[in-house]
Order: structure tokens, then sequence, then C-alpha cells
């Protein structure tokens, strides 16, 4: 059945049908907490209360909803519904300043409607919207080990561009040790310095490196006056061996966190090895013993390092990508 036969079913409040904030606003909160139970985390969860709280407010809620919460809360996608209530969810959006790129979200059914195809449904009809309003791509993450979700994207041409943990570090933690080390120096980066870092992002990440983004310059790129005026708690240090640059870490105040969000960049052949000095020295610098620290990472590289300075994996997931062409 196709998602254009399915979307006709529903009249009288079952079906496929296009999401509408106003009205769908708490379903959806009331699904995602059920479909990802144990899932989400802090900031999942925070905004999945806020959305129910702002639903249940009625238009008034809608309203104001649209001043505090993320884009993410009035997506476009579709519903699915069964006698009025919304048992499945996709979400849909464009990259904020990259207009053909778009992401899909929060795709969820409610686990006593699943293995009937509402799902597929949804991906699909999503798939079509993005490609009418100009997208050229879709990106989507899936955890690790969600066979299903990872066999329906897969069967729909989606690729894995990688997988990454997510590792955080709580404030107040006691900051790690700086391991000396005689072939390679840690320090600030110097001004002239970005575009090696920027060179190291196009080689070794070009699917991007803050999601959903892709790579893109303007992470590295000095602002005006950066060495003379605090550029909003941007930072950047590399790591230096024969006058190379093999590492780098650039950290920005995440303020969905309440702290630190820092990507990190080594090649290959330093990987294991060149992560710690980085993270300790930053961490150092910036004498961060007061804030939360999160980074993402590929999975399976350098996890002992990461646990001896103190962070915790929270989750691992894959990104994943569909060309519409």
């Amino acid at each position: 059945m196709t998602a254009a036969a399915l979307a006709g079913t529903s009249r009288g409040g079952s079906g496929l049908r296009e999401v509408n904030p106003r009205r769908d606003m708490e379903g959806i909160a009331t699904l995602l907490e059920t479909a990802f139970a144990g899932e989400l985390d802090p900031y999942g969860l925070h905004m999945v209360r806020e959305m129910r709280a702002f639903g249940r407010a009625g238009w008034l809620g809608w309203l104001v909803g649209r001043l505090f919460l993320p884009p993410a809360a009035y997506p476009l996608g579709f519903v699915w519904l069964e006698q009025g209530r919304v048992v499945g969810n996709a979400s849909l959006l464009p990259v904020s300043g990259f207009p053909q790129r778009w992401v899909m979200a929060n795709v969820a059914v409610d686990p006593d409607h699943r293995r009937r195809g509402i799902a597929r449904a949804l991906v699909k009809s999503s798939l079509d919207l993005a490609r009418a309003r100009g997208g050229l791509e879709v990106v989507l993450q899936v955890r690790r080990g969600n066979q299903g979700a990872e066999a329906l994207y897969t069967g729909m041409k989606f690729e894995v561009l990688t997988t990454r943990t997510t590792w955080s570090r709580p404030a107040g933690g006691r900051l790690p040790r700086i391991e000396p080390s005689l072939s390679v120096s840690v320090r600030r980066r110097a001004t002239g310095e970005w575009s090696q870092q920027w060179d190291l992002a196009r080689r070794f990440h070009p699917e991007g490196l803050l999601w959903p983004f892709p790579a893109d310059a303007s992470l590295f790129r000095p602002k005006p006056l950066e060495g003379f005026l605090d550029m909003g708690g941007r930072s950047h240090w590399v790591s230096v061996e024969a006058g190379q640059v093999v590492g780098s870490l650039s950290s920005y105040i995440d303020s969905s966190r309440a702290g630190w969000r820092v990507v990190l960049i080594v090649r290959p052949e330093q990987q294991g090895t060149a992560e710690g000095p980085l993270v300790a020295a930053a961490l150092q610098g910036a004498n961060a013993e007061g804030l939360a620290v999160s980074l993402d990472y590929e999975a399976e590289v350098a996890e002992e390092v990461f646990l001896a300075q103190g962070f915790r994996p929270e989750h691992t997931l894959r990104w994943m990508r569909l060309a519409l062409d």
C-alpha cells in the first residue's frame, strides 16, 4: 500500500496526514515518551514535557510555545492517527543555513501499532515532502542496535555516513592531567592554522562534525579580533607533530547543556593517543572544572582515554543520508 493511498484513510480520525503542531503537539509528546522510553536524554525529556504542557494549553500554548520551544517542536512532517490518537510520527526540518539539506527526526510508532507499514508510510511521505520543497538530501540518526529502524532505512536506500558515540563529562569533575610528549606538542591554535583544521575536517569528516550540519569552514575560521577578545566561549587547540597539525579541538558554549560542546578531530594514525592530551590541555586552559562537557566521537575509538578523563558514554548513533535526486 503506498503512502498516498494510506493518506486517504485519514477520514474518520484514522490514517496518515500532515502534522498540525497546534493540534498534534500533545499527542506527539506522549508518543515520543512511549516509543523512546528509557532512551531520551535529559534535554529530550525536558523538551517532550514542555511540548505536552504547551499542547494542553490550546492555541495560546501553541503561540507562546513558538517563543520558548526549539524549532524541532514545530516541524513539518506527518502523523498517523488511530481513532484520533497519534500513534505514529515523522518530523522533517530544513537544516538552518543549508536549505537543500533536510533532517528527519522523531520517527516513532506506538509499540502496539508496529509491523503494519506505518513507519515506512511516514518516512516515504516525508521524503516526498522534502523533495517537493527543493531538498536534495535527507539525513537522520538511528540508535546503533535498533535493527528494525536500520533495516527500514537501508531498504529505502539510506547510506551510513558514520557511527558516533556521544560522551559527557559532568561539571565539578577533577581536571585530567596533561601527559607530556617528546614528539607532539599541544597548544592554542595560531590564527593562521585554522586552514589546517579545516583540511582535517574535509579529509576525515566530510559528513559533518555538528549534527545535522555538513562540514563547514565557519567552525574554524577566525573571528575579527579573536586573539584579543573573548569570542563567546570559542576556543581552539591543536596537536602538532613535525610542524603539521595532526589533531584539532574546538569548543563552543552549548546553551542546551549549560556547558561546553567539543569538536575533536584526530588523524587516523594518531587516534587513541592524541585525544587525551588535546582534551586535557583544553580543559586545563579554560579552567573548566565547573563546566559540563559533551563531545561526539567515532564509535569504539579512544574509549579508554575518555573514560579515564571522567567522560561517560550517553549513546551511540548512526548518521544516515539519502540523496533525493
